[in-house]
């Protein structure tokens, strides 16, 4: 297994994996991210991945919506809010609709069972100039290789995870054509699958993913002890399943991330 280091808008990034597939994709302050010499070490908030506040509003209790342009076309509302949108649409999308559907991003299939896992406040002008400054020049930032030899399949995985990325930052890109190889348990395998196939600037709740992947609403629990386990973060898109309660509970990455990766595919928020 070898590892790179990427710079991102939300903070820098661990990549891991070999030439047959993206293994793990962190960022370096999540509490769950391999140790790195050197690295920035665990933010303190990170072992509470729901805590975070924004102008004193615990952003755990922030619901997001997005909204209907004029004429009932599906339009994502930009982060400035300047997108002449008439009225919100429901946030749920609609399960008979998702599970027709088939994998965003192209990824279901690369998921890998394994009897044992190996997994061990930004504002909407933050998320803006974010954005921004990822598709500035629309060059990425030098790719930084953490061992010596590593092979050219594998620095070419690296480099293409990159440039994926920061498409999807500069807003650029909805999916992404590289492949996977993750390590898990087959219930948190097929948890992950269900995670793949939900698109691009669309939520849903934990009892709306455990249908997804095949069971009951009644599954939500241990369903969201799945994907906090996710080993691929925004790849595998963790940061779009929010509470039942519409709100929006935890992310391992920290609820700013979460909050300015949901800006960034055109949700606004309220409560």
């Amino acid at each position: 297994m070898y590892r790179a280091r990427i710079d991102s808008p939300f903070g820098p990034m661990l990549l891991c994996g070999s030439g047959e597939g993206l293994a793990g994709l962190y960022f370096t302050d999540q509490k769950d991210c391999p140790p790195l010499a050197g690295g920035p070490g665990v933010r303190s908030d990170s072992r509470r991945p729901g805590s975070g506040t924004a102008g004193g509003v615990p952003l755990r209790t922030l619901r997001p919506a997005r909204r209907y342009a004029a004429g009932g076309e599906h339009h994502c509302a930009s982060m400035d809010g300047k997108d002449g949108a008439s009225g919100q649409m429901a946030l749920f999308a609609d399960e008979s609709e998702l599970a027709g559907r088939p994998n965003a991003n192209g990824l279901a299939g690369t998921v890998k069972a394994d009897p044992v896992s190996t997994v061990g406040g930004v504002t909407e002008e933050g998320a803006l100039s974010a954005r921004d400054e990822a598709g500035r020049d629309g060059q990425p930032a030098a790719l930084e290789l953490l061992q010596e030899g590593a092979p050219e399949d594998a620095v070419a995985l690296f480099a293409l995870v990159q440039a994926e990325l920061a498409q999807y930052f500069a807003g650029e890109r909805k999916d992404f054509s590289f492949p996977l190889q993750l390590s898990g348990t087959p219930f948190q395998t097929k948890v992950w699958n269900a995670l793949c196939r939900v698109p691009y600037g669309e939520v849903v709740s934990y009892g709306d993913l455990a249908v997804l992947a095949g069971m009951t609403p009644g599954h939500g629990r241990p369903v969201g002890t799945a994907v906090g386990r996710n080993p691929v973060a925004i790849v595998v898109p963790c940061h779009r399943i929010i509470g039942s309660n519409r709100t929006l509970t935890g992310y391992t990455g920290g609820l700013e991330r979460k909050v300015a990766l949901l800006q960034l595919e055109g949700f606004a928020f309220g409560r």
